[in-house]
């Protein structure tokens, strides 16, 4: 065959000489048949890798489908081998810009006829392959125009054929996709086109072998690393200060990211995505070998230095640099991380030297990955660059690749074991002595509690008093309020009744002089009687009212029975609307506010505590009152003070609602306003015990409801709550 090859060439060498002399085409003629005639592929057997179709190759620019055909004659075509990488400068194939065709002739033992055979392809461009002028396959799409072009790598998948004959011509139509990015990163080559002829059975096994190996190898590491990282994120969350674990955690998820992009850029897939997938691999693995270094440099305490800082920037710069010279990365992706790696031994064995407690784990995870990853570069050298799918490099490379990657993470996962298990030899021994002394101040200890239960005792019981105390102060303070409403209130009924008595002394006389008269008029008697009857009966009006009031003070200012009887609310609210209106007005004659009273009239009784009912409702009114007052102080244009009591029944419950426009509450305190001693007022004029004591009358004390709802600046309502008992129903 190489005979062969040299006689053709010599003869297309000579044939411009051999045209113009007749004598020595003669001669020449049959040596170029000759040559023609062997120019053949020959297959006399198939190892089990099977035989790459790297020889014999011819090709020619241009598209024409009689290219296809078996008797086309190649014969002026130029010679190539298409598995050369596509930036090598003997390769002078046609830019992304057109199409080409390559052909193949091939001959076969007989005993490779009448078999099941296949192709495996890899391709960095989009090609269409004829066997005998029949299409085996189409992988990518090829067009004339440039733009619809999509290349696509089938990685070696095989493809079935089955030859009778024991000749095969193989023609490929063929085109580079444009403005594609092809990369070596890893060390792939991009062919024009391999293909490998093989048993159909012999290759279904190696891509399944090979493909399952990469699976495999990817889920493995993927698992490692997924333990580590679920480590290493439980020992900083237990141990926020060593930031070490979450530098790892970092490591253990760019190394998988790394790893799933290698597996994607690996197996069949569109030409374009390759170059990313490819150099996302590697950046990501130079991103997570760089936080490693990081957590070995917290782990150890090592400061961070200018070479630190350098390397940081290296990986920034060399990321960079495989984007902008994305065909040319070998010493980026070897020599870059070999940094990383010196630099991450020299801190693993300075540690020793700082003799560090488990200096000697992490030395040696930095040793380990230092001879395995050594090994791993010089197999890498050895086998000539050429990484190959079907050599034995892989199974031994994947090995020695992967001890060098996990050996210093899991010699820091010992460490960390290590670390604990000092921790709890710490915490024993500390643990021992707190046991020592527990006993020896356990009799002290009971003696101070016996003193501290005492004082306790004592001291709750003066707690119990004081808040007893505040309680009836807060009602006194109530009562205060209602002073000068209540004097108010009492004033009209002594008034009529000394009008009234006036006027019936008045009439007394005249009823007396009447009588004293000669002749009596029956008639004016009977009048003067009928007046005297009715000023007495509005004097005992008034008198009542009086009485009623003095008494409602009185049971207003004494201590609650704690028996419910059926009360009118709205009387009672009406009642402490207005002396709580009278009484401010008469503290401060400047107030003055409109009140409004809206009153289910058919409201029904209900029993409550009337005492406890008076002091919520007073309460809630003053502070309404106390409000709207100090809102309007402020001189705002067309503010009206205005304090509004409403009731309706919702049910089994009846519902008072006292609403005020005053200053509002606002949000950040709304949920304190109903704790104990938290108000609001000004030092001096609450005790913060108002809102508490309503909140629970209502609630403890009756069962009930009181809320608030609130918008800053504009409003406040206070709502009651009460529910019904059957009786009243």
């Amino acid at each position: 065959m190489y005979f062969a090859k040299a006689i053709a060439q010599i003869m297309r060498t000579l044939k411009p000489f051999a045209m113009r002399n007749l004598t020595l085409c003669l001669i020449l003629f049959p040596l170029l048949a000759f040559a023609q005639k062997r120019e053949v592929f020959r297959i006399d057997s198939l190892p089990k890798e099977g035989v790459l179709l790297n020889q014999g190759w011819k090709w020619h620019a241009g598209d024409d489908p009689e290219w296809a055909k078996v008797e086309f004659d190649d014969a002026g075509w130029e010679e190539i081998d298409p598995t050369k990488d596509i930036f090598d400068e003997v390769l002078e194939i046609p830019k992304p810009s057109g199409i080409c065709w390559f052909r193949l002739h091939l001959r076969m033992d007989s005993k490779l006829q009448q078999k099941l055979l296949s192709f495996s392809a890899a391709q960095s461009g989009a090609s269409e392959l004829y066997a005998n002028g029949s299409r085996v396959w189409s992988f990518g799409v090829i067009s004339s125009d440039p733009e619809k072009t999509q290349a696509f790598d089938p990685a070696n998948k095989p493809i079935p054929y089955f030859n009778p004959d024991s000749t095969l011509v193989l023609a490929i139509r063929y085109t580079l996709q444009p403005k594609v990015k092809y990369t070596n990163v890893l060390l792939r080559k991009n062919p024009v086109f391999s293909i490998r002829f093989n048993y159909l059975e012999s290759a279904q096994y190696q891509y399944k072998k090979i493909h399952t190996r990469l699976s495999n190898i990817v889920h493995f590491r993927f698992g490692v690393f997924i333990i580590l990282l679920i480590g290493y994120l439980s020992l900083y969350t237990f141990y926020p200060s060593r930031i070490a674990y979450l530098y790892f955690s970092l490591f253990a998820i760019f190394a998988t990211i790394s790893d799933i992009s290698q597996l994607l850029g690996e197996g069949p897939t569109i030409v374009s995505s390759i170059y990313y997938l490819l150099l996302s691999a590697e950046g990501f693995y130079m991103i997570g070998t760089f936080c490693m270094l990081t957590a070995l440099y917290a782990l150890i305490g090592q400061k961070k230095a200018w070479f630190y800082w350098s390397l940081l920037g290296l990986v920034a710069l060399s990321i960079i640099s495989q984007a902008l010279i994305y065909h040319n990365t070998i010493v980026i992706e070897l020599i870059i991380p070999n940094f990383i790696n010196i630099e991450i031994v020299r801190i693993t064995l300075k540690s020793v030297k700082g003799r560090k407690k488990g200096a000697l784990i992490i030395a040696a995870g930095g040793i380990s990955f230092t001879v395995f990853w050594t090994a791993f570069i010089l197999l890498v050298f050895m086998n000539g660059l050429d990484i190959s799918i079907f050599n034995s490099f892989y199974t031994i490379g994947d090995i020695v690749y992967n001890l060098a990657i996990l050996s210093i993470p899991i010699a820091v996962s010992i460490y960390s074991g290590y670390e604990v298990a000092l921790n709890n030899r710490s915490l024993s021994q500390k643990l021992n002595e707190v046991e020592t002394l527990s006993a020896e101040k356990q009799q002290l200890l009971a003696s101070q509690n016996e003193t501290l239960e005492r004082q306790v005792a004592e001291r709750t019981a003066a707690l119990k008093a004081s808040q007893a105390q505040l309680i009836q102060s807060e009602k006194l303070a109530s009562l205060g309020e209602l002073t000068a409403g209540i004097a108010h209130e009492i004033q009209n009924p002594l008034n009529f009744v000394n009008n009234f008595s006036e006027l019936s002394v008045e009439l007394a006389e005249e009823l007396k002089e009447e009588i004293n008269k000669p002749e009596l008029d029956k008639g004016l008697i009977e009048e003067l009687a009928a007046d005297l009857a009715t000023n007495q009966e509005k004097i005992n009006h008034h008198g009542k009212r009086a009485s009623a009031i003095v008494k409602g003070m009185l049971e207003h200012s004494r201590t609650s029975t704690g028996t419910k009887v059926a009360t009118d609310i709205n009387a009672l609210a009406d009642e402490y609307l207005r002396l709580a209106y009278h009484g401010l007005r008469a503290k401060d004659s400047s107030f003055n506010a409109a009140m409004e009273t809206h009153f289910d009239p058919d409201l029904p009784e209900i029993e409550v505590i009337p005492q406890d009912i008076g002091r919520v409702l007073l309460n809630l009114i003053n502070n309404a009152f106390y409000d709207i007052h100090d809102k309007a102080k402020q001189g705002l244009d067309g503010y009206s003070p205005n304090v509004t009591i409403s009731s309706r029944k919702l049910g089994d419950a009846i519902e008072i609602s006292v609403k005020d426009n005053g200053n509002g509450i606002p949000e950040a305190i709304k949920d304190k306003i109903f704790q104990p001693f938290f108000t609001t007022k000004p030092t001096g004029q609450g005790t913060g015990l108002g809102l508490s004591l309503a909140y629970d009358i209502v609630t403890k004390g009756h069962g009930g409801m009181l809320t608030v709802s609130s918008i800053p600046e504009k409003e406040t309502t206070f709502e009651i709550q009460l529910p019904i008992n059957d009786a009243n129903r």
